[in-house]
């Protein structure tokens, strides 16, 4: 079949209304753009499909490259279909970029451009430049394709045909990994999802750009000195890298590549991190949260990649707790404490129960202790209440609440055996 042709690109992309492409496209020569094109993994499925019949495409949104401006191109969509049709979700003006749904179909615009990187790992300086341009600015050879929509035709600068068929993929430049460290990441995820390799080429610059360390951050420096591609966007990678449905064979390629030394050195060697975030991930904890526990220096980490309020209090409780720990381990005295007494010493600190999971999943050498508390004797409640205390003729005050925290205890070590 014409695998390019608009109506049948329509037809294996069960979401796209019939008609919508050329509608796409007539709005783009209505404001003097040449040149529009489809581009991202839309065209990847679309030529796998072509290969493999059986192959599944899961649509989420289209991704267009204009040769012009955004705003103007998005305005001629809504005079052309109505406001109520066409709904702006954000504008970037910085990356040239719109996000808009068409019958709550979301289309990602972009205008096309080129980026260089003045600094290894920061954010690269961005210029207005061509489609063909904007291609070669990208991170595999599997990704740098557009379906010209004015010709139905495909762009294919770096053999990406080539690579879908071999099921092998590529960086584009010798520098991609220096340029963006990030694209350690990426890859990883789109190996393990697409099942394809990646090149021996690529794995050598990987290889030999983590050895070589071009950045001027080094992991222990100050993290708010950290480039973004090894903070804030190196978390982006991350949490789609574990949201996707292979993330174990991304983590295993990672680990296989020597890529999570970018993250850190101990999670590269850590040879039960996949199972310990398994655990995790069960009692809903955020497997980023777990993966960045598992690190050498946890605070500095989540301060590093920049992890929400709520996860960097998870981990510095959890690290509280650890502490708290260590001091009991080394008094050797906890092995006949009783339940209740454990109950005591383990609520005296005020961390919430996400830290005590963290600690479990780290294997702490108290774990025991600390799931019997956590799955049991937290729950267990006085007998007694603080009314029935007072119908029997006590005084209210701090002697009800000793009292019933007594109940409690006693309660704990004669329900409990463990």
């Amino acid at each position: 079949m014409e695998l390019f042709d608009k109506s049948k690109i329509e037809q294996e992309i069960k979401e796209l209304p019939s008609g919508i492409l050329t509608t796409l496209l007539d709005a783009a020569v209505s404001v003097n753009i040449n040149s529009i094109a489809i581009v991202g993994g839309v065209v990847r499925d679309l030529i796998t499909k072509s290969k493999n019949k059986d192959f599944e495409i899961f649509f989420n949104d289209l991704d267009l490259i204009i040769e012009g401006e955004t705003s103007n191109y998005v305005k001629e969509l809504q005079k052309i279909l109505g406001v109520e049709r066409v709904k702006v979700i954000r504008n970037n003006t910085d990356y040239k970029t719109s996000e808009i749904t068409i019958n709550g179909i979301k289309i990602d615009i972009a205008s096309a451009r080129e980026e260089k990187y003045p600094i290894p790992g920061e954010n690269p300086i961005v210029e207005s430049s061509t489609i063909k341009n904007d291609l070669i600015r990208r991170d595999f050879n599997i990704n740098a394709m557009a379906i010209d929509l004015k010709n139905n035709k495909i762009i294919d600068l770096f053999s990406g045909l080539d690579a879908i068929k071999n099921m092998k993929m590529d960086f584009l430049h010798e520098s991609s990994v220096l340029d963006d460290p990030t694209r350690i990441i990426r890859a990883s995820r789109y190996s393990a999802n697409l099942g394809f390799d990646l090149s021996n080429q690529g794995l050598r610059q990987i290889k030999d750009t983590v050895n070589l360390w071009p950045w001027k951050w080094h992991v222990g420096d100050n993290v708010g000195l950290a480039p973004s591609a090894l903070s804030i966007r190196l978390k982006m990678e991350l949490e789609l890298l574990l949201k996707s449905k292979y993330w174990k064979n991304a983590l295993k390629n990672l680990q296989s590549w020597g890529g999570l030394t970018i993250v850190d050195s101990k999670l590269q060697n850590d040879q039960r991190l996949i199972e310990k975030i398994s655990i995790a991930k069960k009692s809903n904890i955020k497997p980023l949260t777990a993966l960045v526990y598992e690190s050498q220096n946890p605070i500095a980490l989540a301060k590093r990649l920049h992890l929400t309020q709520q996860q960097q209090q998870i981990i510095t409780g959890a690290c509280q707790l650890n502490k708290y720990l260590r001091n009991i381990i080394a008094n050797h005295i906890y092995r006949n404490w009783t339940p209740s007494k454990w109950t005591r010493i383990l609520e005296e600190i005020n961390v919430s129960e996400s830290c005590f999971i963290l600690e479990i999943c780290k294997e702490n050498p108290l774990k025991e202790y600390l799931k019997y508390w956590l799955f049991n004797w937290k729950d267990i409640e006085s007998p007694i209440k603080g009314d029935d205390l007072i119908a029997k003729g006590w005084e209210p005050g701090p002697e009800i609440g000793k009292e019933i925290k007594r109940q409690r205890m006693k309660l704990i070590d004669e329900k409990v055996i463990y």
